[in-house]
């Protein structure tokens, strides 16, 4: 008997198929520098160059499938005003396995540790935490673009997200339940680097239940937790429930539909316990803002210690495609408003985002994608505004060699500095990669 167990995982071992990649990445970037980034009167313009060499390995059994990929990101910042070299180290770990028919389990685990320059990783809009998909971005979730301390504009910041996931159709014909738990930590480090993004780290987790009544209309109910704990003494925990309907309209559009409610609890940072400095009002000790930003109507409220609240969660998208042999196009207009948890404040308040993205295949080798989006506090509360907007383009020289050039700028306005903030940057990516079997 142990002869044939040994005997059929030989047999399995030999069947499964183990590939590798390697792939090296250049880009070159020009950017706005601001006067905060460096302190002192610098040149309004900068040229930046990065190089990420990627090396990957998959193990594909048919039934189970793992991965791993390290993408070590190094950076020659301010070539020719402040030339300096930074390093980012960044990982996946992702696993797919399919035990019984109709179950099939997910494990990721991502991280990215280094520095991180908070002016070149701009956002393109859409849901926090959502990958931008645009060549060349470092996977760093939720870094918004929002003030920042003088002199600081690069941080050594931590991110990290385990996830465990499993999805079944079990329940019968139309149905499916989905759940993830999770684990996430990101943020500054050392003391500097907190007070531009302070660290935290807390679990999430959410379960799905959807049913397909008709091949064109999907009925989901979901239900989500997260709760984050900051370096600041902050807490926000966000828990809740929708429900969604996707209807299909025709072969080329989709219309999706989301209400819900979420429970948000949160607490204030403990350093807004200490007095106002008389040179600095309003400022926290460490130079942060200070936590007094949510108001109804014209007179500010001051924030308790703790609060407790229900937010609305309400999603309204429209998705729609071209197919075409030259242009084939698929674009996606959203409106959602969320619970939103600051990311320097631990502040939950009710945030609008609107978002517009557009990809065009313009044949085979070449691609073309346009992004807009803008992003405020809605129901009296007092948040950052921004808008963002990009574009980009993608050629492929052939199967080993690819151009990719993409242009992005953003519009931020925050309560706390009397002037708006205006970046953009520029770049250029050539992609060199080769793919076997070992």
């Amino acid at each position: 008997m142990l002869d044939a167990a040994l005997a059929s995982l030989w047999l399995e071992v030999a069947s499964a198929s183990v590939t590798y990649s390697a792939a090296a990445r250049v880009d070159t970037r020009a950017r706005s520098m601001e006067a905060q980034a460096t302190g002192e009167a610098t040149s309004p313009f900068a040229a930046d160059m990065d190089l990420v060499p990627t090396v990957g390995l998959k193990y594909d059994d048919g039934s189970a499938v793992a991965s791993v990929e390290y993408a070590p990101r190094i950076s020659f910042r301010e070539a020719t005003t402040n030339p300096r070299t930074e390093v980012q180290h960044v990982g996946r770990l992702l696993g797919d396995w399919r035990p019984e028919r109709g179950l099939t389990l997910h494990g990721t685990q991502e991280f990215v540790l280094g520095q991180v320059n908070l002016f070149t990783n701009l956002p393109l809009g859409g849901v926090p935490g959502d990958d931008p998909a645009v060549p060349g971005d470092t996977p760093v979730p939720d870094v918004p673009i929002q003030p920042l301390p003088e002199g600081v504009d690069t941080v050594f910041f931590l991110s990290s997200l385990t996830t465990l996931a499993a999805e079944t159709v079990w329940l019968g014909p139309g149905w499916r339940l989905s759940g993830s738990a999770g684990f996430s930590a990101s943020g500054g480090l050392d003391d500097t680097a907190k007070e531009a993004v302070p660290f935290q780290y807390g679990p999430r987790a959410q379960l799905s239940l959807g049913y397909a009544p008709a091949p064109r209309h999907t009925l989901a109910t979901t239900v989500g937790y997260t709760d984050s704990r900051f370096s600041t003494g902050a807490r926000a925990t966000v828990t809740t429930l929708t429900g969604a309907w996707t209807h299909r309209l025709d072969r080329r559009t989709s219309l999706e539909a989301g209400v819900g409610v979420g429970v948000a609890y949160s607490v204030r940072a403990t350093e807004d316990a200490a007095p106002d400095d008389p040179e600095t009002p309003g400022a926290t000790p460490s130079g942060g803002r200070r936590l007094t930003t949510l108001q109804v109507g014209e007179t500010p409220v001051v924030e308790p210690a703790q609060r407790l609240e229900l937010l609305p969660d309400l999603t309204l998208a429209v998705s729609h495609r071209v197919p075409s042999r030259v242009a084939d196009f698929n674009g996606r207009l959203s409106a959602r408003v969320t619970p939103f948890v600051d990311r320097l404040t631990g502040l939950v308040y009710p945030r609008a985002d609107l978002t517009l993205n557009g990809t065009w295949a313009l044949g085979p080798r070449f691609r073309l994608s346009g992004t807009a989006g803008s992003a405020f506090a809605v129901g009296g509360a007092v948040g950052d505004r921004q808008v963002v907007g990009g574009v980009g383009a993608g050629w492929t020289l052939n199967r080993w060699v690819t151009l990719e050039a993409d242009t992005r700028t953003a519009w931020t306005r925050s309560p706390d500095v009397e002037a708006a903030r205006m970046v953009w940057s520029a770049t250029l990516g050539l992609t060199v990669q080769k793919t076997g079997i070992l």
